[in-house]
């Protein structure tokens, strides 16, 4: 009888991880795929009877990891559509558990999935642009940056308590400073006009820096917004 041979997609090798107090046992193919990061700890040699992953009694800790956030990502690398999860499809169902993918697939290097968890978030985060805000902060998603500012800068409240929590005091002064610019109900052509040819206005002509009256949804802070945060595009 032939020597049978592992087949090259459907034969896994599976690895053990140690997350807070639960033991997690999942096929290491897709983590080397997925992420640079798992690939070369893979690849460190070491003893076969001292490898770390093994078993359950010698599982690769993941220090400064939280379960949940752990099992997050784990649905969405290993989703299980046929199971009875809170979710249709298995993937994660609330915002707190795709930022657990959000945040360990930017730790680890899991681009494809790191993009899959942005687009996945942005229907539930618009409607919260203070949570939008403080994520792209956190996770460096930069392209929330403008259009969550300027829902803030657009809303009713003002800067408070809450925002300095989620945001740091001073993401929150410059959204206030963004929220004070000098508004002016100009027609647009003269909003161009001080804008654009800057050489031939006044030095006494006043900068536009947002246009609409205080408290529109339509006020455009957008350009106060690149220049306060120093943001580009």
């Amino acid at each position: 009888m032939p020597t049978a041979q592992h087949h090259e997609q459907f034969y896994f090798t599976l690895v053990t991880f140690l997350v807070e107090d639960c033991l997690f046992r999942v096929p290491r193919n897709t983590l080397e795929s997925q992420s640079d990061v798992f690939r070369d700890l893979f690849l460190l040699p070491v003893k076969a009877d001292e490898a770390e992953g093994r078993s359950d009694t010698n599982p690769i800790v993941l220090e400064g990891i939280q379960k949940e956030e752990f099992q997050s990502l784990m649905k969405v690398l290993y989703p299980l559509p046929f199971t009875r999860l809170s979710s249709p499809d298995g993937l994660p169902a609330t915002l707190e558990e795709w930022t657990g993918v959000l945040k360990l697939s930017k730790m680890w290097g899991f681009t494809r999935i790191h993009e899959f968890a942005i687009q996945q978030m942005e229907p539930i985060l618009a409607t919260s642009p203070l949570d939008k805000v403080a994520l792209a902060q956190d996770y460096g998603v930069t392209r929330w940056l403008i259009p969550g500012l300027l829902q803030l800068a657009r809303r009713a409240e003002p800067v408070g308590q809450e925002d300095v929590r989620k945001l740091g005091l001073d993401t929150a002064l410059k959204l206030a400073d963004v929220r004070e610019s000098i508004q002016t109900t100009m027609p647009s052509w003269a909003g161009r006009y001080y804008t654009i040819n800057t050489t031939e206005r006044s030095v006494d002509a006043p900068i536009i820096t947002a246009t609409g009256p205080r408290g529109a949804t339509t006020c455009d802070f957008t350009n106060r917004i690149r220049q306060v945060f120093n943001l580009q595009g």
